[in-house]
């Protein structure tokens, strides 16, 4: 077979997802021309898709070698880099790609979904806006924008998005989803007729999840959570069948963690002085995005958002090749690293350094996992973990749509193994404030939103900032939300989201049991 068709099939088994023959051929490619470029691109794509990130940015890199001119690679490049959270390469690299049209609108996309991973949602706007209006009947790049335009606050527009994006095809089930999550439904204007049509298709796994997900959502809205239930279970137990996922590993992470942390080892803690890092911990679904809100609205203060860097600099630095970012032997082989090195590394990856702002917020919730390693690589940092009222944090979490495929919520296709996650989380919460009292500060859900001034004006102090008046006023705050509560923050805080486990209590029966055998208390 001549090369020029092994490439052309290769190109289609890396659109069909099929990488394992796809990389066969391109091994092929390069046996036969070593310095055939998009055979280095192929298996650069093939290496991301399975978060090999590192190889993936050297393969592409090499066929840049051999083919400059593309800027597809390039697009791809500052994908990559965003994946590893460092913005000023991931900037370049959109810039050389730009210089080099004409630029397809897939190209386009790429490059907006490489600024939105970085946290520039604003600029990644621009590049949405062009990918549709290269390319108006692509449901991908309308499902983009209009996920663009709901994290910087333009509901309507985000809604006409996914509503156009569904018009032209009926199976665009993320854009049912996005839709029933913007609000605006009633017992006269809801989906869920459509929705439920929809099921009796062919479905993947994923594409039930996500269906069931946006019909439970707008039962919920309605006050049908028997509907919510049978719903979320019909597609989270196909979802968990096929996951393999065992709830015995995250209590092995867990558990290796408290022993590392309980027992004083011998860490080359990092003499790094900086205070500008401000973590907001918890679980997700908690009220960590209104306390980045409450701390964002702070003159001297920027939010990045769900920052991922962290825990992917310390897996690289730890050099283990497990695949996952953090686990037992990630977590053994964290002990050890130049922690010196880490934090300057998490601290450029930012840029903090080229802003006005005085300090920075990174709200990924699931950095409760890393704090001790936060406080070795930034002694000065300081953490914000919210605390809600464990039936809340348990529902709130099993309800959520999660990314489908990221492995540290499995615990939320099943309320026990939730409940057990939770009991997991309060353990370590405990340690870290108990270990950690001068950085780590626990926030109460239910008396923030009850007694938002005097609370807010705890979370500052602890963040060595001076109280100013706006940071309550959260609807005020401009700045883009990538969460699940882009729609509520927007709002003036209130108490609505409180006691809400009460609708759901007779299927609570076993997630009591388990709160109980671990001595947590969820009274009102």
């Amino acid at each position: 077979m001549q090369i020029d068709a092994i490439h052309k099939k290769a190109q289609q088994l890396v659109n069909d997802g099929k990488y394992r023959q796809a990389h066969e051929l391109c091994v092929q490619i390069i046996q036969r021309d070593s310095e055939h470029a998009d055979a280095y691109f192929l298996l650069g794509i093939i290496a991301a898709e399975t978060q090999k990130i590192s190889k993936a940015i050297a393969l592409i890199e090499k066929a840049i070698k051999f083919n400059s001119d593309e800027s597809e690679y390039w697009a791809h490049l500052a994908k990559c880099y965003a994946l590893r959270g460092e913005q000023e390469k991931v900037q370049e690299l959109v810039a050389r790609a730009e210089a080099l049209p004409p630029l397809s609108a897939l190209t386009i996309d790429t490059l907006g979904s490489a600024l939105t991973r970085i946290g520039l949602y604003s600029e990644s706007l621009r590049f949405f806006k062009q990918a549709v209006e290269k390319s108006p009947r692509h449901t991908h790049f309308l499902y983009n924008l209009g996920a663009a335009l709901r994290i910087l606050g333009d509901i309507d527009e985000a809604r006409k998005c996914f509503e156009r994006a569904i018009e032209l095809d009926i199976s665009c089930y993320k854009a049912h989803v996005a839709l029933s999550g913007l609000g605006g439904i009633s017992a006269e204007n809801n989906h869920i007729q459509r929705l439920e049509l929809l099921l009796n298709n062919e479905l993947t796994v994923d594409d039930r999840l996500r269906l069931c997900h946006a019909i439970a959502s707008e039962y919920q809205t309605l006050g049908e959570y028997s509907k919510v239930i049978e719903y979320l279970k019909l597609a989270k137990q196909k979802k968990l069948a096929v996951t393999q996922y065992s709830f015995v590993d995250d209590e092995v992470m867990f558990n290796e963690l408290m022993e590392k942390f309980s027992d004083e080892h011998s860490f080359r803690r990092s003499q790094c002085k900086s205070d500008a890092a401000l973590f907001v911990v918890g679980m997700p679904r908690t009220g960590t995005t209104l306390v980045e809100r409450i701390i964002s609205n702070h003159s001297d203060v920027v939010s990045f958002g769900e920052l991922q860097n962290f825990g992917m600099l310390l897996k690289q630095l730890t050099k283990t090749q497990t695949k996952k970012l953090l686990d037992k032997e990630t977590i053994q082989a964290a002990i050890s690293v130049n922690f010196s090195v880490l934090g300057e590394k998490y601290l450029e990856s930012t840029n903090i350094v080229n802003l006005k702002e005085k300090k920075f917020v990174d709200k990924m919730p699931l950095n409760i996992l890393y704090v001790g390693f936060i406080l070795q690589a930034m002694p000065n940092a300081k953490i914000i973990c919210l605390d809600r009222h464990p039936l809340d944090t348990i529902i709130s979490n099993f309800t959520q749509l999660f990314a489908v495929n990221y492995s540290y919520y499995n615990y939320a296709f099943a309320l026990e193994t939730t409940a057990q996650y939770f009991v997991l989380f309060k353990r370590l919460q405990q340690l870290w404030a108990k270990k950690y009292p001068n950085n780590f500060f626990v926030v109460d859900y239910q008396e923030l939103v009850n007694q938002s001034e005097s609370e807010a004006r705890k979370i500052l102090k602890h963040c060595d900032l001076e109280w100013e008046p706006q940071c309550v006023a959260i609807e005020s705050n401009i700045t883009p939300v990538a969460t699940a509560s882009a729609v509520q923050v927007r709002e003036p805080i209130h108490n609505r989201s409180v006691n809400k486990w009460k609708n759901y209590e007779n299927y609570l029966t076993e997630v009591k049991a388990i709160l109980d055998s671990a001595g947590i208390a969820y009274s009102d």
